[in-house]
């Protein structure tokens, strides 16, 4: 099954900050096992935090940013090429180029303020509604923290049930620039309380204040980190029971690995995040961190020392950061890749061979083996029928199987085939939800599935998709399981 190659575009630097590279880092290390990239950023970015095994090319800072998409094009040809771009400069103008050319994008947002031209829009803010967003009618929304952004090994560590009892050990990230130091403020407030034997503070790349490393060779229990790898952060934070962070992608890895934590903001793309957690309970909230001092930090701390359950705020985490995120995000891409058409003449050869399928027979109503002639009669009916929507499911622009709609008077039913060669790759529920998002366009009749009792693979896809249990019947004489869609119910 081809897939496409990724062009992944960000920039980060002591200035703008480097979040939006640690973000696709993030996608980066969860998808280059199945796909080649090309990471692509301007000259004036923090090069030394891109991680060495990238292949990466810079832009140059003369280049005007309009221009930049056709500049892309002469050298990553849009039918290879998916763009995954994370940056407050990748305007709907940006985004409108892009798709002229021909490129899929996935955007990486947090803001909701642009006309979205993106074929994907990721916002794993919690609490974000759907309507908030201005998009072209093909555009899908991946949003909260089922998409959270988070590298491998903190997926992995959403696996885990954590439980803390005990405050004695902390870990301090303000990332990037911590442009007002409060990496330095927090622990000082920090060395105050005694029961607190250990201060981890790891500092963003771009960190260039001093008073920190003064204190560190003061107090030996003291630790500070900087540049390092993934792996490396997580068992620095596995020793910690309590954090300070700031709301982005930081609070995100602390709450896979689970601990109590005292949250704050900063800047303005925190504050959705921010009060999405503390309404949940999920962190303990410090309000705007751009006004704390080191006394701020202590009566904070002090509050969170003295509660006796930690465990409630460890639970909610686990809610927000489960652990089928990885394969949301693989869901992701392969839905983009898939397109639907109206099925024409030249695909009647193809619908032949897939519904004489073993497999496919067997689990129609009728499955006898088809014959050619009449096929060729029964496909003409259908293609030329108003009562009869008959899609082609396309992956990477490879007919891929079909989704078939029997228009009724009150409702309407549908059938999908699967080829061969795409069955078992986890498919089926997004040929579904893509050609749903079609029909959806056109009618507002629900959709009706038949589905045989035993056909539970069949089952499950219409499920994942969004059908939901409508009634039990004998249909054509075979006890089946009866599978409803409505407008409304529709996964965006």
């Amino acid at each position: 099954m081809n897939q496409k190659k990724l062009l992944f575009r960000a920039d980060g630097n002591s200035i703008i900050g480097l979040g939006h590279l640690y973000r696709l880092f993030a996608l980066v290390e969860l998808y280059k096992e199945k796909n080649d990239f090309i990471f692509i950023t301007k000259e004036s970015s923090t090069l030394k935090v891109i991680p060495k095994d990238y292949s990466i090319e810079t832009i140059s800072n003369t280049i005007d940013l309009i221009e930049e998409p056709y500049i892309l094009s002469t050298k990553y040809s849009p039918k290879e090429y998916i763009v995954i771009i994370d940056g407050y400069q990748f305007t709907s103008e940006y985004q409108r180029k892009l798709k002229s050319l021909g490129y899929i994008i996935i955007y990486i947002d947090d803001l909701i303020t642009n006309h979205q031209y993106a074929d994907v829009v990721i916002n794993h803010s919690e609490g974000i509604e759907s309507k908030k967003y201005i998009t072209e009618n093909y555009t899908e929304l991946a949003l909260g923290t089922k998409y959270a952004i988070l590298r491998p090994s903190f997926l992995e560590a959403t696996k885990n049930k954590r439980i803390i009892n005990t405050i004695n050990t902390v870990f301090v990230c303000f990332g990037g620039a911590d442009m007002y130091d409060l990496s330095y403020k927090a622990t000082k407030a920090l060395l105050k309380f005694n029961k607190l034997k250990e201060i981890h503070v790891l500092l963003g790349g771009a960190y260039k204040h001093n008073q920190i490393f003064n204190l560190q060779k003061k107090h030996s229990n003291i630790h500070i980190y900087q540049n390092l790898q993934e792996k490396e952060i997580i068992l620095i934070m596995e020793k910690c029971n309590l954090a300070i962070a700031p709301a982005s992608t930081t609070l995100y890895e602390l709450c896979a690995i689970q601990m109590p934590i005292l949250s704050g903001y900063f800047v303005d793309n925190q504050l959705n995040i921010y009060n999405s957690f503390t309404n949940k309970k999920a962190v303990y909230p410090g309000g705007d961190f751009s006004k704390y001092e080191e006394e701020n930090f202590f009566k904070a701390i002090e509050k969170i020392l003295k509660i006796n359950d930690y465990n409630s705020s460890l639970k909610i985490q686990q809610k927000l950061f489960d652990s089928k995120i990885s394969n949301r995000f693989f869901e992701l891409l392969n839905y983009v890749q898939i397109s639907t058409r109206k099925a024409s003449k030249d695909d009647m050869l193809n619908v032949y061979n897939w519904s004489n399928d073993p497999l496919v027979r067997k689990n129609s109503y009728n499955s006898n083996p088809i014959t050619l002639e009449n096929h060729e009669k029964w496909f003409e009916s259908k293609i030329n029928d108003k009562n009869n929507i008959f899609h082609i499911i396309e992956y990477n622009s490879s007919p891929a199987g079909m989704v078939r709609y029997e228009v009724k008077e009150e409702y309407t039913v549908v059938g999908i085939t699967i080829a061969k060669k795409y069955r078992g790759k986890k498919l089926a529920h997004l040929f579904l939800k893509k050609s749903a998002k079609e029909y959806f366009k056109v009618l507002k009749k629900p959709i009706l599935a038949h589905i045989k009792k035993e056909n539970i693979a069949s089952v499950k896809s219409f499920e994942k998709s969004g059908y939901k249990s409508y009634k039990e019947e004998q249909y054509n004489g075979i006890n089946s399981f009866i599978y409803k869609l409505e407008k409304n119910d529709y996964i965006r």
